[in-house]
């Protein structure tokens, strides 16, 4: 017997393409890009070891207010979780299992 290729998660654009009827814009599909860029930043950032906010800014280059934002949206979808606080006051966020 052959051996099946894992089943691929779709894309938001093709989501809006095949259920809605959408055609997505050349803008639409670089922000969606750019979008998920950040995220897989953060994510490897975070899969080993909880980090801060400005050790995940360090290790992926990205401003403390962007990933601020994403984590709250990422905990806010239980996609992470608050793992302590540093003595200096910065909460550890790590991928949740």
């Amino acid at each position: 017997m052959g051996t099946r290729s894992p089943k691929r998660k779709k894309l938001t654009v093709h989501i809006l393409r095949d259920k809605l009827g959408l055609k997505p814009s050349k803008e639409l599909i670089e922000m969606l890009k750019k979008q998920n860029e950040i995220k897989s930043k953060i994510f490897k950032a975070i899969k080993q070891k909880a980090k801060t906010v400005p050790e995940i800014a360090k290790e992926t280059g990205l401003d403390t207010t962007t990933i601020f934002w994403y984590l709250m949206t990422f905990y806010r979808h239980g996609l992470i979780e608050e793992v302590g606080k540093t003595d200096e006051g910065y909460f550890k966020y790590k991928l949740k299992r």
